[in-house]
């Protein structure tokens, strides 16, 4: 019995070390993200807060200047990320969603990307010629504008799925950002 006892022991004792090893292993690789710039945090994008990125106006369709929530992405066709974003949407219905496919050769190409991921063709809008990403001010995929009924509220870049699942619920929504002179937010 006292044998038992002491192989128990010794199981408890490696069981700690190994959970202290995880545990160790875990902080070095926050170390390792953060010397590297790899977090997991979205920059903001400055834009115009004068209602000059209407949806209607920027070449969406007019319907989404009546939404009380839209996210309104900007995915490429080239870009992983976009790719992973795309993925973990097309899973889903989601009403308050609107994508502006960009660097695609064509419409085509655009509507087969679209395909391949799941996701609704009546939601998103294939931008060969950048017209509307130019239009809002972004120049940096995946990136998303928040609208609340026709105006832009938010516009960030979107580093993960994990970013953009808050904005995605009206109840989440973060509050409305301070608008400086001249008519453009602040990040």
């Amino acid at each position: 019995m006292g044998f038992l006892w002491v192989v128990v022991a010794a199981l408890s004792l490696l069981v700690v070390v190994c959970l202290l090893a995880l545990v160790d292993q875990y902080r070095s690789l926050e170390v390792i993200r953060t010397a590297l710039g790899l977090e997991d945090n979205p920059t903001p994008i400055p834009f115009r807060a004068d209602g000059s990125i209407k949806p209607s106006r920027v070449g969406l369709p007019p319907r989404l200047d009546e939404q009380p929530h839209l996210a309104v992405l900007f995915l490429s066709v080239s870009c992983t990320t976009c790719r992973s974003i795309a993925q973990g949407l097309g899973r889903k219905d989601l009403p308050y969603v609107w994508i502006v496919l960009q660097q695609a050769r064509s419409a085509a190409q655009g509507r087969m990307w679209l395909e391949g991921m799941n996701l609704p063709l009546d939601r998103a809008t294939v931008d060969t010629d950048e017209r509307v990403a130019r239009a809002v001010g972004i120049e940096a995929v995946p990136s998303v504008v928040l609208y609340r009924s026709g105006e832009a509220v938010l516009a960030q870049t979107l580093p993960s799925l994990r970013q953009l699942q808050p904005l995605l619920s009206p109840r989440t929504t973060p509050s409305i950002p301070p608008v400086a002179k001249e008519g453009t937010v602040r990040p």
